[in-house]
């Protein structure tokens, strides 16, 4: 299967301002070091042939582990809510949604949840004609390697490897982008989620930084001009808006490299460049905003 290049960016790409801004451990610096090349001109955004700064579910789910979260149920997404979505707006989003929870409960060794989560993925796959992405086969592994967790999270973001591919190769870019949009929305409200009921300021730091990210993901949908994208591209604008009046950090600047051997540069991390955090209200301002946008999400039809 011809693998788009929208895809490789998402998911082996890991340009992510989740990862690349995070110096807790040694993992996290390794990271680092394969951090995604990008033309750090491009100002033009479509699906098919840009770097968005978007982070896979399996980075978030990382990174809120990380910073001490511990596992909530409470937080995501009732597997029963599956049964619902019926659009294929709703159905991409929540596919989205819920492969954000799938990463969370895969990287906390939730293993009952993780075939809950794994099922839903597959059911909206199915729905949207990309079943192949988490077919049996799939689930049979992902149950006899749960004891393996860097198998589980190679599994899981194969699927979604292999998923957006197929939306791609189906001429579903519209859905491509909407799983991607509902993937970081829920990312962001469950790193909100966190940072409200641990007060981690680490959190609040790489949640402040995710304005880069809003600005790809409200281009990307844009570019779609598509019916199905429209609405919560406009949702995204209004958190946007809030993002934007941000206080601006102009000492901070990514450390920029060019390999000379292969010519290809990286965006990496400075450590001298002091991170800005939220203030309570700034705070308050993006959990309200984003839990009423993924309420939305996750309450339609």
């Amino acid at each position: 299967m011809k693998k788009p290049h929208f895809s490789s960016i998402l998911f082996f790409a890991l340009i992510s301002i989740w990862t690349i801004s995070c110096n807790e451990n040694s993992e996290n610096n390794s990271k680092k070091e394969d951090s995604a090349t990008i033309d750090v001109s491009q100002e033009v955004v479509s699906a098919e042939n840009v770097f968005v700064y978007v982070p896979s579910p399996i980075e978030t789910a990382s990174l809120l582990k990380d910073a001490g979260a511990k596992y909530n149920p409470d937080f995501l997404n009732l597997p029963s809510n599956v049964s619902r979505y019926s659009s294929t707006a709703s159905r991409a989003l929540n596919l989205g949604v819920y492969g954000t929870d799938l990463a969370f409960a895969g990287i906390f060794d939730q293993h009952a949840e993780t075939m809950l989560f794994m099922d839903c993925t597959g059911k909206l796959a199915d729905a949207l004609h990309v079943s192949s992405a988490f077919s049996a086969d799939r689930n049979t592994r992902l149950e006899g390697n749960m004891n393996n967790r860097d198998s589980v999270l190679s599994i899981i973001t194969d699927s979604y490897w292999d998923c957006d591919a197929l939306l791609h190769e189906n001429h579903q870019t519209q859905a491509s982008a909407l799983m991607i949009a509902g993937g970081w929305i829920e990312g962001l409200y469950l790193a909100c989620k966190v940072a409200e009921t641990t007060n981690s300021n680490d959190i609040r730091i790489r949640i402040a930084e995710q304005g880069s990210s809003l600005d790809k993901l409200v281009a990307l949908l844009d570019k779609q001009n598509h019916i199905d994208t429209k609405p919560i591209a406009e949702e995204l604008k209004k958190l946007k808006m809030i993002f934007d009046a941000l206080p601006k950090n102009t000492n901070a600047s990514p450390n920029v490299s060019t390999d000379n051997k292969t010519g290809v540069t990286t965006i990496g991390d400075d450590n001298s460049i002091p991170k800005a955090s939220l203030n309570e209200l700034e705070f308050q301002n993006i959990l309200k905003q984003v839990t009423l946008i993924r309420s939305g999400i996750i309450k339609l039809n």
